[in-house]
């Protein structure tokens, strides 16, 4: 399904038939109508790279208008040229090929989200060399790592080190992070630190999703897949002009269906089954040349019970994980989740003259999200949980550019940002109780926090590019960011035996609890932090196709408080055993340095870039046990130092006219320079940084083929990821530690000649490859390690039809 593809830094990409491109890139608009059967795609860069600025928005009129004609439809590709297609795309509305930008940016097209059927936001680090996404709580909670560095934290107010934007909206929250992938651009992942330029600032890298614009056209398409494990899904997009080359409307709508792959013995009900909701709403209104508005308003409606996690008895944590079989879980409760969340956003360009181009982003975002059920997974009644979490963010941005064409272009902007965050969650014990060991869980129990935590963030950017000679260039940036944070906490415990009021079904309410609860740790306070980071890059092209490039750059991720709050079972209301606390900000020193290249009339391409990262303050999630009451300790705290090295390569050719091969390839080595853990002052030092594997390899092969009734393609995809330890503690133990793993799939699609009708279909995890995606540590309350296995072999067919 081939699409055109539009971001905030790219006018026109043709598409590899292999999908992802690893790349980072500036450019100009070009007509790409005899490249029949290529996707049309914008490669979004703008996050923090000197070369990424600007919207598609900002571009003249007359050339939006010719590169908005391309439908996102299939169509021949006969007429492919030999080589490899140039990427061209912009920055700061500078021209430049994709393989003379100095990072390393995975760029996924539509075409290539479509082929995949891709369907969740955290699938997308797979096609990325030395990146990691995961759906630790279904598409609740998504995790992202890059080079070693990502959100090990559990807690709802985390702030990740890889930052996410949709439609150039920076998203804060977990609850807005784990959207379901419908009617895309492109998706770019951006390894390195960010922020310079414009949004929030990152030390591990960006990820940006951009959704295709309304057009000037009418277009649109049906389309229904049908899977195993009930897997149902259903999209519909119109795209309506209202006033010729002035007023469109595209509506984008999605939902999803599947009965999940575990059923619980002791309920006999299916786990992991869910409905996913999502529409999208845009409205372009281009009143004349110099001024254009878009309007985004979208909706997420998502319901369905928890994940399946899976529990192994153990003797301590040192045990091996005996894991049983993927489709039977063994808990009391199957437990609930829900996802509610709406936003807007609206993109303002004007062009007032002399080559300037003003830019304003005004996004609202809101949502509710609950999580119920088993606190222990297993089938005695040791623990429920229970969490609402109510994020609501604003933010504000402004960017104005100069005229590119001149020797020495700049941009300069600002950025305001605002949350307010509510989370309430609560942890019990219900009567009856239960036999365990030790005796003392057996009581019911009661404790729960509460807390308000509201972020205001303001940022003040530049950034200049001169051209020296045809030869060399050198860009550089610099921002300052001020972060205040302010917390209002309160956490209650229940004196033992906790009783009930006779309705205990509300048993995560403290309303609910008829005994006496008392306060174990109050915080009402605020926080602030300031910061200057900057990047410096350096070029030098060697010829026509080669360049090599020197890129330092500085990251900085927000402070923050720890609201994971452990209480003492033992000394019931007495001190718990961890308490609120403010996190400092973390910020690392970049040094990177490459080559990008194309041969054979350019049916080969290569990037290669090598980094050196040197860490302060590292934010990790540490997790211990306590000698004395054997609970389980989890908290958010500072690593001193740490550094991160290694290099990432990707190719793409084009031996033969209609077969593509691309892959890329991660190498990464991470270490804790300086780390003593709170809890038992342990010493990491030297120990690898969590979910940090040595390396991570992507290959795609596709081929397209022409028959007398139509034309189709075939392909596969396989990605590998090297071992890694799940906590920063480095056990040696095989529960707490990830081997490494290979993960196919094949594709195929099939358009009849001048048909509007398109099939496909893919089997993911074609070899039925079972592995572990996460355990939590040893509990010494059921004795247990809890684990989450991979998807199983799954497979999807597709219909599609589109309607002009």
């Amino acid at each position: 399904m081939v699409g055109f593809v539009r971001c905030a830094t790219v006018r026109t990409v043709h598409s590899l038939s292999s999908g992802a491109q690893t790349c980072a890139c500036r450019g100009k608009w070009s007509m790409a109508s005899a490249l029949c059967g290529q996707t049309l795609a914008f490669v979004t860069v703008a996050m923090g790279v000197s070369t990424a600025s600007g919207h598609a928005s900002d571009l003249p009129h007359k050339e939006k208008a010719a590169g908005h004609t391309q439908a996102s439809k299939q169509t021949s590709s006969v007429g492919r040229p030999a080589g490899l297609e140039t990427v061209i795309v912009t920055a700061n509305r500078r021209s430049q090929d994709i393989q003379k930008v100095p990072a390393t940016i995975t760029a996924i097209s539509a075409e290539t989200i479509a082929r995949q059927h891709m369907d969740s936001a955290a699938d997308v680090a797979a096609f990325a060399p030395n990146a990691l996404g995961y759906n630790f709580d279904g598409r609740l909670r998504p995790r992202y790592y890059i080079r070693g560095v990502g959100n090990g934290n559990v807690a709802n107010n985390a702030v990740g080190a890889v930052a996410l934007y949709a439609d150039d909206v920076y998203l804060n929250s977990l609850a807005f992070q784990g959207f379901p992938l419908f009617d895309q651009a492109q998706v770019a992942v951006l390894n390195g630190p960010q922020g310079t330029l414009w949004g929030k600032n990152a030390t591990a890298g960006a990820i940006q999703f951009t959704s295709l614009r309304p057009t000037f056209r009418n277009d649109g398409h049906a389309q229904v897949d049908f899977g195993n494990y009930g897997q149902k899904r259903g999209e519909l997009v119109l795209n309506t002009p209202i006033i010729k080359n002035e007023l469109a409307t595209r509506l984008s709508v999605r939902y999803e269906n599947s009965d999940g792959w575990a059923r619980n013995q002791q309920t006999n009900k299916r786990v992991g089954n869910f409905g996913d909701f999502a529409t999208r709403f845009q409205t372009l209104w281009r009143p004349n040349e110099r001024l254009e508005f878009l309007l985004n308003l979208h909706v997420r409606d998502m319901q369905g019970t928890n994940v399946p996690y899976y529990s192994a008895p153990g003797t301590s944590v040192y045990s091996p994980l005996k894991t049983g079989s993927r489709d039977l879980t063994n808990t009391n409760v199957n437990g609930r989740q829900a996802l509610v969340s709406e936003g807007a956003s609206l993109h303002t360009t004007w062009r007032p003259g002399a080559g300037l181009a003003l830019t304003s982003i005004t996004a609202f975002e809101n949502a509710q999200r609950r999580l119920s059920g088993d606190g222990d997974y297993t089938p005695q009644e040791f623990s429920r949980s229970y969490d609402k979490l109510h994020p609501t963010q604003v933010s504000q941005e402004f960017r104005l550019a100069s005229d590119a064409q001149k020797r020495i272009s700049w941009i300069a902007g600002a950025y305001y940002f605002h949350e307010n965050l509510n989370d309430t969650n609560a942890s019990v014990t219900l009567p009856p109780g239960a036999v365990t060991t030790p005796a003392i869980i057996g009581q019911p129990g009661y404790s729960g926090t509460s807390y308000t935590q509201t972020t205001d963030s303001v940022a003040i950017f530049g950034n200049t590019t001169i051209h020296v000679n045809k030869w060399f260039q050198i860009a550089g940036g610099v921002r300052w960011t001020h972060d205040y944070l302010h917390l209002d906490l309160e956490s209650r415990q229940g004196l033992s035996p906790v009783s009930f009021s006779s309705n205990s079904a509300n048993w995560w309410n403290a309303a609910s609890v008829a005994s006496p609860l008392v306060g174990i740790d109050s915080y009402h306070g605020g926080r602030s932090w300031s910061n200057v980071s900057y990047e410096v890059e350096p070029q030098v092209l060697l010829g026509k196709n080669q360049m090599v490039y020197v890129r330092i750059a500085d990251g900085y991720r927000s402070g923050l408080f720890n609201t994971q709050i452990t209480p003492n079972p033992v000394n019931r209301g007495g001190t718990p055993l961890q308490k609120a606390a403010p996190v400092n900000p973390e910020t690392l020193s970049s040094y990177e340095g490459g080559y990008k290249g194309s041969w054979f009339d350019k049916r080969f391409t290569l990037s290669a870039d090598g980094f050196y990262s040197k860490y302060d303050n590292i934010q990790v999630s540490w997790t211990a046990t306590d000698a004395a009451t054997k609970s389980t300790i989890i908290s958010l705290t500072n690593a001193a130092s740490g550094i991160s090295y290694g290099g990432e390569f990707a190719f793409q050719a084009r031996p033969l006219n209609d077969l593509t091969v691309s892959g890329n390839v991660g190498i990464l080595r991470t270490k804790f320079t300086n780390f003593t853990a709170p809890t038992g002052a342990t010493d990491l030092t030297g120990n690898e940084f969590a979910r940090a594997p040595h390396q991570t390899a992507n290959i795609s092969v596709d081929y397209s083929y022409h028959t007398r009734i139509g034309d189709g393609s075939v392909g596969t995809r396989w990605n590998y990821t090297g071992h890694y330890f799940y906590l920063v503690s480095n056990e040696k133990a095989s529960a707490l530690q990830q081997s490494a793993v290979w993960l196919g799939d094949v594709h195929a699609s099939f358009r009849p000649w001048n048909s509007r009708w398109e099939l496909s279909g893919i089997v993911s995890n074609i070899t039925g490859n079972r592995y572990v995606v996460q355990v939590l540590p040893y509990s010494a309350t059921s004795q247990t390690f809890t684990y989450q296995y991979s998807a199983p072999r799954m497979f999807l067919l597709s219909a599609r039809v589109d309607f002009f």
